[in-house]
């Protein structure tokens, strides 16, 4: 009997058509790509789905080591001890080719980290994807505890960058095929929020450390290690979802996972859901023999690379405006423009960032993804622009010391929202068939900018004959006016839309700013189906 299910199963997935004459003709034929649980609101389903909203919760928290990593290993460099030990020089403060080499190497680990476990992703699953990035945390920890010269902290920082790319690629793909539709936005932001606690602990860490012991760094680099253990316990628990499940044909199993994580809501049809994604996988493969848009290059081809260039440019944004200045070497920035506690800044803008997630939680689901996310990067602009005007005088004085933490606080708040929303774009924009290779793609080409001003940014600011120091602003704010001009014109409204109806959006060649207001056919057969009641019988 089990052998005849999953024979059924498999047929409802793997039964393709590539003739134009089997695809649907008419709104009347189109299948079911959208459920009555997708019909709720955002707050209805909050209080409805407790059960799914616990996993992905726990699963995002996942995150905080990630944060607290990246945040230690880019504080840490203002640790006296840590510039004893791994100084070569023997300064004060690490000449910018050792920081330049540090943060590139990071970059470079996120951007193959991120490329090389797509494979693992697709062909695996998104479980054992999380547990290989366990190990590869597990090793970057262990290099950081041993590590005794600054070309030891370079396998470190590129360790630390493939764990930190893997998890980044990986984790909103996971909580976005876990989550119900209507809370994808929260639960995928939630990643961030986690995120920057995990940063904010560092900062804290670092401050306290640097009152009481400034000479010992080794204390903040074991911590990792209480964190690290709990995270390979939630990743071996966790299960895997059932989008993957039902794309491989494996629905007695997708449905094992929705009765785990819904099997309490009253009146949730598994059925209807299991529906649901088989219609939307079949369809895309229809869609894709079509158009001819198979095999290893898929991202790359029709309305596919459209959807790439989307997917990645909200993380690339972040990159043109800034974020390496006020959030990867904030550190070593306001350490170069002279302020005497330069840990307590970064303190000061993790709690800015963690206010920022707060309010970028709560919104992005009823307010939306576009709106959050092009306004905020404008607004960063602005900011960065005032800090290279402010670069033109004499910023070491209180006044606009004062003036220099504010505009890099409000950029700070501005971008860190807008950053997180890209993860969200990231996950939703591709098709299902292609969300892991697209999603990997996406953030690894944003890793690629990144590595560039990873390694310019500490140049920039304090190397050779440049020394821009806080004029670097001005340059960014070049940059980022060009990115947010094209996220305007590009990036679309997906919040609180089914995978199928996003294929159909882009298929039919909507407006990319007019997607919010378009009426799909597969809304209409859901009405047709459920009717106008907007909670669950």
């Amino acid at each position: 009997m089990a052998d005849q299910q999953g024979k059924r199963d498999n047929e409802m997935v793997e039964a393709a058509t590539t003739t134009e004459e089997q695809m649907p003709a008419s709104k009347g034929e189109v299948p079911l790509m959208r459920s009555k649980a997708d019909e709720l609101g955002v707050w209805q389903s909050a209080l409805i789905f407790k059960c799914v909203g616990l996993m992905a919760m726990t699963a995002a928290f996942c995150a905080a080591l990630d944060g607290y990593q990246i945040n230690l290993n880019g504080g840490i460099i203002a640790n006296k001890g840590f510039i004893k030990q791994f100084n070569p020089s023997k300064t004060a403060v690490f000449d910018g080719k050792y920081v330049s080499a540090w943060g590139g190497i990071q970059s470079a680990g996120q951007f193959f980290g991120q490329v090389l476990l797509q494979y693992a992703t697709e062909g695996l699953g998104r479980k054992p994807a999380l547990l290989i990035i366990w190990v590869v945390l597990v090793a970057s920890i262990f290099t950081e505890s041993f590590a005794s010269d600054w070309q030891h902290w370079l396998v470190a920082k590129l360790l630390s960058g493939m764990g930190v790319g893997m998890l980044q690629s990986t984790m909103p793909l996971y909580l976005s095929e876990i989550a119900p539709t209507q809370l994808r936005g929260f639960f995928i932001n939630a990643y961030s929020l986690w995120f920057i606690v995990g940063q904010l602990f560092a900062s804290v860490a670092l401050y306290r450390l640097k009152a009481t012991d400034p000479l010992n760094y080794k204390t903040p680099i074991y911590t990792q290690w209480a964190m690290v253990i709990p995270i390979g316990i939630v990743f071996a628990l966790l299960p895997e979802t059932p989008w993957w499940l039902a794309s491989k044909g494996k629905l007695e199993k997708a449905r094992k996972v929705l009765q785990l994580c819904n099997g309490g809501v009253e009146g949730y049809d598994i059925e209807e859901q299991i529906e649901v994604m088989t219609s939307t996988v079949r369809i895309e493969r229809q869609t894709a023999e079509l158009n001819k848009e198979v095999g290893s290059w898929a991202i790359f081809q029709g309305r596919n690379l459209l959807r790439f260039v989307i997917a990645g440019w909200p993380k690339i944004t972040q990159q043109f405006v800034g974020l390496t200045v006020f959030n990867t070497f904030a550190v070593y920035f306001f350490q170069y423009a002279g302020n005497k506690n330069p840990f307590l800044v970064t303190v000061i803008l993790s709690c800015v960032q963690l206010l920022s997630m707060i309010l970028t939680c709560t919104l992005t689901d009823s307010i939306g993804r576009r709106p959050l996310t092009v306004y905020p990067y404008a607004i960063t602009v602005v900011s960065v622009l005032c800090l290279g005007i402010i670069g033109c005088f004499d910023y070491t004085t209180k006044a606009l010391g004062s003036l220099l933490i504010f505009f890099a606080c409000l950029a700070t708040f501005s971008t860190t929202g807008a950053s997180a929303i890209g993860y969200a774009y990231a996950a939703e924009i591709p098709m299902q068939r292609l969300r892991a290779r697209t999603a990997a793609w996406s953030l690894a080409s944003s890793n690629l900018i990144g590595i560039m001003f990873s390694f310019c940014t500490p140049l920039m600011i304090n190397h050779g004959t440049t020394k821009w120091g806080v004029k670097t602003g001005f340059f960014f704010a070049g940059t980022g006016f060009i990115s947010v001009v094209i996220a305007w014109f590009i990036l679309p409204e997906v919040a609180r839309r089914t995978p199928g109806e996003i294929d159909e959006l882009f298929e039919r060649k909507i407006n990319l700013r007019k997607f919010d207001k378009y009426v799909t056919d597969v809304q209409i057969r859901a009405v047709e189906l459920h009717g106008d009641e907007n909670a669950m019988a």
